[in-house]
């Protein structure tokens, strides 16, 4: 593998998990968990805060943070791949 593909191959890879964590952001931005009104195994109706169509906010929130993490992993790899992409590139030159 000659240098200068090493660097195409990784600059593609970087590229395509940043790609990747953007529609993971889009997800965590957009995402609603519906609420559900029934009762837990006690019988009881757990408490929640509904916001917009029938959304619960906790519930909501939480999914958010997952796919937040899986977003912020994606950049991570992303800005590792173009790093050594510019690493290579820096050391062959």
């Amino acid at each position: 593998m000659t240098v200068g593909l090493a660097i195409v191959l990784l600059n593609l890879g970087a590229a395509l998990f940043a790609l990747i964590a953007a529609w993971l952001w889009y997800r965590s931005a957009t995402v609603q968990v519906p609420h559900k009104d029934e009762p837990d195994a006690s019988g009881l109706y757990p408490a929640a805060i509904i916001v917009g169509e029938n959304a619960d906010f906790i519930g909501t929130a939480f999914a958010q943070s997952t796919w937040s993490k899986r977003a912020a992993f994606a950049a991570a790899i992303a800005a590792a791949l173009q790093s050594l992409a510019l690493l290579v590139q820096s050391v062959s030159a």
